[in-house]
């Protein structure tokens, strides 16, 4: 595998790849890496794509991250995350996200989650959304929370919401808005709640609602 190059793996069926080992991978030259294709990434197993070292991740063209695997995703060191750009993360397929956990969320550089779309923010589960740091946060474009769900908003602590844009607080579905929580609504400015759609509004919880400051539900009202 030493004697690869990128023309040389770019060559081979992306069912070879299926049969690839731990050190097979672990032998490939970090150049070599530049010539595979999405469907050839596709058909490693997790255990080969674990021992993907990071100079390997850093020469993957981002076309071939389209690819990548739910369980790929949940074998892939946080180290490795550091090295993505937003054009790796863009190229991504939404159901790789569903694999993703905490600590590879926290390695991912703030610049990175600029490339993110509503599809593949969908599909993070609550612990890895909750992970989230305010700079990565405040990275995510504004289209990107059209893909909120009710139990990843439920995770976001008050700062983070506090923080939001309006441009991005009224791409939020409305029925995410269903699992917004007192303490977070709380964090609200009243521009934040004038800027709300009546739809967004309509469905927040009344209990919400009740616990909210009298300036707050006159905002609200508007």
């Amino acid at each position: 595998m030493k004697a690869f190059d990128a023309k040389g793996i770019g060559a081979m069926a992306p069912t070879a790849f299926a049969g690839m080992n731990a050190n097979q991978m672990k032998a490939l030259p970090p150049s070599a890496m530049s010539g595979m294709v999405a469907e050839q990434l596709n058909q490693l197993t997790p255990a080969a794509f674990k021992a993907m070292g990071t100079q390997q991740f850093q020469q993957l063209p981002p076309a071939a991250f389209a690819g990548m695997t739910q369980q790929q995703m949940g074998q892939m060191p946080p180290t490795a995350m550091r090295t993505f750009d937003s054009k790796d993360l863009g190229a991504m397929a939404p159901t790789a996200f569903a694999g993703m956990n905490a600590n590879q969320m926290k390695a991912l550089p703030p610049s990175a989650m600029t490339g993110m779309v509503a599809e593949q923010l969908n599909q993070l589960p609550p612990a890895a959304f909750k992970a989230m740091g305010a700079n990565q946060f405040k990275s995510l474009p504004p289209a990107a929370f059209a893909g909120v769900t009710p139990q990843q908003l439920g995770q976001l602590p008050p700062a983070a919401l506090k923080a939001l844009g309006t441009s991005s607080l009224t791409q939020l579905p409305p029925t995410a808005m269903a699992g917004i929580k007192l303490a977070q609504a709380k964090s609200f400015s009243a521009s934040q709640l004038q800027a709300l759609t009546p739809e967004q509004k309509a469905a927040i919880p009344e209990n919400v609602v009740s616990g909210l400051s009298a300036a707050q539900k006159g905002a609200l009202a508007e």
